[in-house]
Formats: C-alpha cells, structure tokens, sequence
C-alpha cells in the first residue's frame, strides 16, 4: 500500500484490471458468514454437514482519501453502473481481506473542514482471502 493516509483499519479500493486504486477508507465493518447445508445420502442413516462460503458483506462509514488516480466521480460511476471493485481491508501494514464485490448503496458528504464522509454496504462477489504479512 503506497498510500496511508490513515492509522489502524484502512480499506484500498480499486478497479479495472490493472488495477486503479480509487480511494482509502477509514472505518469498515467486515462480516464473514458460512452457512452448513445438510445432507443426506441415499441409503445414509445420518446427515452430513457440509460448510458452504457464503458473500461476505461490508460497511463503510468513514473518511476517504481519494487517491492519486482515483475521483469521487468514479465511485460514483462504480455504484451506478455496478462494476465489480476489489476491496482490501488492512489490519496492518501487511495484513489484510482482500475481495471483489459491489455497492449496494452510497453517499458521500462534505464537511465544513474539507473532509469527505463516505456511507456505503458493500456486498461480497465470492470469498475473501486473508494475506498475513511475516
């Protein structure tokens, strides 16, 4: 991550292959589900219990930083066009969730002080990756 316009939890957005980092985020909510789907084979006297990766989802209410190649107008365009983002939320400076997903929602204020508020969810397009750094 070239950028870190923040301390702590950071998300980097991007899209588009290659990749173009739109913005950095401050304040994510991550969740990560697994459904159990039963089964019972012919001829089975019990059900198996089979683990099924379920979308992730995330929120965002926080700060953003737009990158250097980045706009607003383009995560904008991202929620309404529904082009498919890759997500990375850093714990540190070398671990991190990384996913592809969509906007489901968006807003972004404007406050008195020049900063940028960013209120969007975030649903997840396939499982998430962990990547711990040494």
């Amino acid at each position: 991550m070239p950028e870190k316009p923040y301390t702590g939890l950071t998300a980097k957005v991007s899209i588009g292959e290659p990749s173009v980092t739109l913005a950095y985020i401050s304040g994510f909510d991550l969740t990560l589900e697994k459904d159990i789907i039963e089964i019972l084979q012919f001829g089975a006297e019990f059900k198996e219990k089979v683990p099924a990766i379920k979308d992730w989802s995330a929120s965002v209410d926080g700060t953003v930083a737009i990158a250097a190649d980045g706009s607003q107008k383009q995560l904008y365009d991202a929620f309404s066009s529904g082009d498919l983002l890759k997500i990375e939320i850093y714990l540190d400076e070398t671990t991190f969730f990384s996913g592809s997903g969509y906007v489901q929602s968006f807003n972004i204020s404007g406050a008195p002080d020049d900063k940028l508020n960013l209120t969007c969810e975030l649903a997840g397009n396939g499982a998430t990756v962990l990547t711990v750094g040494t």
